[in-house]
């Protein structure tokens, strides 16, 4: 069977960013995408199924050769 799931991923941690201005909200998820932030924890919230389906079988070939 394949089950499909989806869920809240928080991850707490911090982030130092160089600037000559104080960044913005968007600057600091810009530096946090980029891989700038150190990440202390991570939590996961709202695990729920979304979907489960047969794996489907792998059709037997017989190869020539």
């Amino acid at each position: 069977m394949k089950y499909t799931f989806s869920f809240k991923e928080i991850n707490y941690g911090s982030i130092a960013i160089d600037s000559n201005h104080q960044p913005d909200t968007g600057e600091v998820v810009d530096a946090i995408m980029n891989g700038g932030a150190f990440i202390k924890d991570t939590e996961y919230e709202d695990i729920r199924l979304d979907e489960a389906q047969k794996a489907k079988p792998k059709p037997e070939r017989h190869f020539e050769r």
